[in-house]
Parts: structure tokens; sequence; C-alpha cells
């Protein structure tokens, strides 16, 4: 992967996830105008993450995305991950792992899979899921946090919690940085 500062990086997917909130918004609008409403459901929106993160990881050099929307590559482990190869084709690494956890909004069902990122050594940890109000997202991103810190890290990475609010029809994103 090209050299490229985390901060630009986390900026990247915070743009791709809002576009797909304004572009679900902007969908619903019209629906209503049409007295025809289909809410951007969990599996649509679980779809349309993947896409945007497979497509736009294509075009970084020397990554290969891999998630279960493509049906060869199927899911390995993560829910989606950018696997990085050199330029002689050797894999060397993991540099995106991301869980998308859209079914369940109890902390105790998102826990599971943050988990899952915990011990990833990829240097992007992106975790995605929903609640109804911003209050609530705040609380379990403070929650997810302090698991976060209580963690022995070995590598340095940088999470990006994002939660879509149902009450703003938008994202709020919560970073924590990570160092062994």
């Amino acid at each position: 992967m090209a050299p490229r500062d985390l901060i630009i990086m986390i900026e990247d997917f915070k743009c791709w996830l809002n576009e797909l909130g304004t572009k679900a918004i902007e969908r619903k609008n019209t629906q209503l105008k049409n007295t025809k409403r289909q809410p951007w459901k969990n599996k649509t929106k679980n779809q349309d993450i993947k896409k945007i993160f497979t497509d736009n990881g294509r075009l970084i050099e020397g990554i290969k995305p891999r998630s279960s929307n493509d049906r060869k590559a199927r899911e390995w482990l993560y829910d989606l991950i950018w696997r990085e190869y050199d330029s002689e084709n050797n894999f060397i690494g993991v540099c995106l792992a991301m869980e998308i956890e859209l079914s369940d909004m109890k902390f105790s069902g998102l826990i599971y899979d943050y988990n899952k990122l915990l011990q990833s050594d990829s240097k992007y940890k992106v975790f995605v899921f929903q609640q109804k109000e911003e209050v609530a997202s705040d609380k379990i991103f403070h929650k997810l946090e302090l698991c976060t810190k209580k963690y022995k890290s070995r590598v340095e990475s940088e999470f990006l919690l994002s939660c879509w609010c149902w009450n703003t029809g938008t994202f709020k994103f919560k970073q924590i940085e990570v160092k062994p």
C-alpha cells in the first residue's frame, strides 16, 4: 500500500459512509413523495457498506479487498478485509479489518464482533453499528472505547467506530488511536 497518512485514510472512510447515508436519505425522501417507502434495511446497508469499501480498496495499489459480497472470496473471519500484497504479489498483511453489526443494537450483541476487531493486527479497524438515537450511540462509543483501552494491543492501529443513527439519518463517528 502506498504510504498514506493515517488520518487521511480514516477521513476517506468517513466520507464513504456519509455518502451512503446521504444516498439512503435521498432515496427515502423520493419514495415518501411517491408514497412508496422502502427503508434502508440492514441487509442492504451491509451490502452497500461492503461494496463501497471493496470498490475503493481496489483503487489502492497492492490492496485486494475480500468480503462476503464477493462470492469467490467468502467471509474470512471479518465482514470485510483489505489484504495487502507487495510488488511480487506476496501477501504481507491485512491493513483493514471491518465488522458490521446491524442486526443487534444491544451492547451484549455488539461486543462479540467488536472483540474480533481488537485481536486483528490491521492498521485500520472499522466497526459499523446502528442505534435509534445519538445518546445511545454515545453510550456504546464510550463502552467500546473502554474495551479498546483494556485490550493489550501489540500493534499501532486506528479504530473508526461508525454508528448509523436512526433519528438523524446520519452516521456518527468516534476515532480511537491505539499504541502498544
